[in-house]
């Protein structure tokens, strides 16, 4: 059965949220797993495997080490949003999107002045942030 791109992101997105609430659920806390530290970990390894899988004639377990980091990036944002740490997962693909297509513009085109962007974007990251927190100087 072939699933189109966005089923099997959502696919995915549902089995990591699943698989959060049945940790919190169950109380889970074995010496290896951590909440969120465990997903940030565990995409710095499976980076690193993917990165030694990166050769010709390999696509097969290049592609295999790249769904597992997309895996634990899933979890990640699955456990932050469940330790309130995010708003929402959806609120991070959001703020990626609204950040690139201002880099890069919706044509992938743009970008030739990222940089001038991206200190944009920063300060209105923090003001955003302090407003939000109610943090202003």
């Amino acid at each position: 059965m072939n699933h189109t791109n966005s089923e099997n992101l959502q696919k995915i997105l549902d089995l990591t949220k699943k698989r959060i609430e049945f940790f919190h659920d169950i109380g889970y806390t074995k010496d290896r797993y951590q909440w969120s530290k465990t997903y940030f970990d565990g995409i710095i390894i499976e980076t690193e495997e993917a990165a030694q899988e990166n050769k010709s004639n390999n696509h097969i377990y290049l592609e295999d080490e790249l769904g597992d980091i997309f895996w634990n990036f899933c979890c990640l944002l699955s456990s932050l949003e469940r330790e309130g740490k995010i708003s929402a997962r959806d609120a991070v693909f959001h703020r990626a999107y609204e950040k690139f297509i201002q880099r890069v513009g919706d044509d992938g085109c743009g970008g030739h002045e990222w940089e001038q962007v991206k200190a944009e974007q920063k300060i209105n990251r923090k003001k955003e942030h302090e407003q939000f927190y109610n943090t202003h100087p």
